[in-house]
């Protein structure tokens, strides 16, 4: 066998084993989690941001931006808004969401501490001056699930 036929031999036999070995090599398909998709009625205006905390435990409830699992702020949209919080664990969560009007990434209260902007959380538990203890807004979410959260 000639020099040439030798290096053509070899490379057809690099490509062959290469094509193998990347056929074989199966890619596991990335964990997606579960999707939370919050659609929020009653917003009254398109000014400022909608906030919106996921809790997924006590810690910092409802309010403290930093103890929640998620932090997001989009634009208002006056009337009903829908937001999908995609990739989440299994498991339970309580959602708090501010209308943000003034976007200081707070809920602005009065002297007496009373809400000055639209607030809700989920499963709509009632609330007045202190915000209700986390297990009234705990929601399951063991698959893509959807939530309706009225602004107050």
């Amino acid at each position: 066998m000639s020099s040439n036929s030798q290096k053509f031999a070899v490379m057809v036999l690099i490509l062959i084993c290469s094509s193998f070995s990347l056929a074989q090599a199966p890619v596991a398909p990335a964990p997606n989690g579960c999707t939370l998709t919050l659609i929020v009625e009653g917003m009254s205006s398109d000014e400022g941001n909608l906030g919106v905390l996921v809790f997924n435990g006590p810690k910092g409830w409802a309010e403290d931006r930093t103890a929640a699992l998620r932090d997001i702020f989009v634009p208002a949209v006056k009337g009903t808004q829908t937001l999908k919080v995609p990739n989440l664990p299994p498991g339970k969560y309580a959602v708090a969401l501010i209308h943000d009007v003034n976007k200081n990434h707070k809920l602005d209260k009065n002297f007496i501490g009373m809400p000055k902007e639209q607030w809700g959380m989920s499963n709509n538990p009632h609330a007045t001056i202190k915000a209700p203890p986390i297990e009234k807004a705990m929601v399951a979410v063991e698959k893509d699930t959807e939530i309706h959260i009225k602004l107050q």
